[in-house]
């Protein structure tokens, strides 16, 4: 650190003062030679973080990352930590959390471990281990992204849980379709209300042609780009607000259903009747002008598949809100914690890091992203898993590197490093809500409701925002005050 370099050259200072004078040594011990202190003299500060042990220990990790990329990676932090033993626990992805539920029963959690979807079964089964002390003594918590720093603080007060993946959401054109209708590209600096003008451009019934189709969601990407929300439904840091542009964006995305600005939705009679195969997927038809969708998406696209039927998708990140002070953009964050039973909380907060957010783990990654290689030779990763959680510029220049070198994948970097996480892994009670109101509550799929014309966004907005701020607050209650 850089504490201990400035006092090595002050201690050598010292050192030639002495000599000079011909001074005696008192005021140096003889055990540290550090000059002595008296009472009005602050002690010198010695390292932030505890040291690692030199004990043989072993630590065990689980997550849903890819296989081959957890083993580069133990090895590798297994090459800094000789001592530490990296054991990876392999877990079926479906029904993550039961299946940690399971090893925790037995005593058996692991010492580092991925929870899935729902904050709250980490926090009520008190998986979560507390690493406030490290995360904020730490020098690179300072340069991890700005707007991941905050979340797993779900009381305010301990961190319980670290960013450990994150893939943002993406929004793709498809290029050769806009040279085809003579449509300029937007701007990487668009704004929302410029997207949603394009996708009613972009549709040409007489030719078949929709504006757009979704994975990722509009109501999601609206509260949060046009509020500078941290979090999904206008999450402010202490409330939810669905009645501004929560009801907007679903009332708007109701109409391109309904009008054939939305492609047919897969499986459907409509499906059948636009692409001659109801299983047809409409990012695939060349008819389609923009896919919501997710950073992983983009090495499929380049795949034959879509290269030989002359679609060409290139990938913008969410808009900016028109109004927006920020860069905030909905992401897919995937969050790591310590467990609360761990032995090595100190060890086992260093291999969170190296897996997640760490400089030096994420040189490995690219590392892994550029080297590994299956059995008959071929990449394991035809395209980067994920983006860095680190500010570090030198990380996303090497991540840059591996990537295509085209304009739009520059702009799409530059504008990608303030990922706003999804609620239920964020939020406590958010994904609660979601089960018991928004998805199976009085209106069903409250989204379905209004996309049927059954309910007005707005008249039920309010009533929305009343109860997702009551499943917040109580949860909260029940957790932790």
């Amino acid at each position: 650190m850089k504490r201990k370099s400035l006092f090595s050259l002050l201690t050598m200072f010292f050192l030639v003062l002495l000599l000079v004078a011909c001074s005696s040594n008192d005021s140096v011990t003889e055990e540290t030679n550090e000059p002595k202190t008296n009472d009005s003299e602050a002690p010198v500060e010695e390292s932030a973080l505890p040291p690692m042990t030199t004990e043989n220990i072993t630590l065990k990790y689980a997550s849903w990352a890819n296989g081959e990329l957890n083993k580069f990676m133990a090895e590798k932090f297994m090459e800094k930590y000789p001592n530490i033993t990296v054991e990876l626990v392999e877990l079926e992805f479906d029904g993550w959390n039961d299946h940690l539920t399971n090893l925790a029963s037995t005593g058996q959690l692991p010492d580092v471990f991925w929870y899935l979807g729902n904050v709250d079964v980490p926090i009520k089964n008190g998986w979560l281990g507390d690493m406030t002390e490290y995360f904020e003594n730490d020098p690179e918590s300072d340069n991890i992204l700005t707007t991941m720093k905050e979340p797993g603080y779900f009381d305010g007060e301990k961190k319980l849980a670290a960013p450990a993946n994150y893939y943002p959401f993406t929004i793709y054109l498809d290029e050769n379709l806009f040279k085809k209708l003579n449509v300029d590209m937007p701007s990487a600096d668009w704004t929302y209300s410029e997207m949603i003008n394009l996708m009613q451009e972009m549709t040409v019934p007489e030719q078949g042609i929709f504006g757009y189709n979704t994975f990722t969601q509009l109501v999601t990407m609206a509260p949060i780009v046009n509020q500078d929300a941290y979090g999904e439904f206008g999450w402010d840091g202490e409330n939810f607000d669905l009645t501004k542009d929560w009801a907007d964006a679903i009332n708007q995305h109701a109409q391109f259903v309904r009008s054939g600005v939305h492609a047919p939705f897969f499986d459907t009679d409509e499906a059948e009747a636009a692409f001659g195969d109801r299983l047809l997927w409409a990012a695939s038809s060349g008819r389609l002008a923009m896919q919501l969708d997710a950073w992983w998406t983009m090495g499929l696209f380049a795949e034959p598949e879509f290269v030989d039927k002359g679609i060409k998708w290139v990938p913008y990140t969410v808009p900016q809100g028109d109004n927006a002070s920020t860069q905030h953009k909905p992401a897919f964050i995937d969050f790591g914690a310590l467990s609360s039973a761990t032995e090595h909380p100190r060890e086992a907060y260093e291999l969170l890091k190296f897996f997640g957010w760490g400089k030096e783990g994420w040189s490995a990654k690219l590392q892994a992203f550029e080297t590994l290689k299956t059995e008959d030779g071929s990449l394991v990763f035809k395209h980067p898993d994920g983006l860095p959680l680190t500010q570090d510029q030198e990380i996303w220049d090497g991540l840059r590197a591996l990537l295509p070198q085209d304009e739009y994948v520059t702009n799409f970097l530059e504008r990608a490093k303030e990922p706003i996480p999804l609620g239920g892994s964020s939020l406590p009670g958010f994904q609660t809500f979601l089960d018991e109101v928004y998805l199976g509550g009085e209106y069903g799929n409250v989204e379905q409701a209004i996309i049927n014309g059954e309910v007005n966004p707005h008249d039920i907005s309010q009533n929305l925002t009343d109860m997702i701020n009551q499943y917040n607050d109580e949860t909260m209650e029940e957790l932790f005050w």
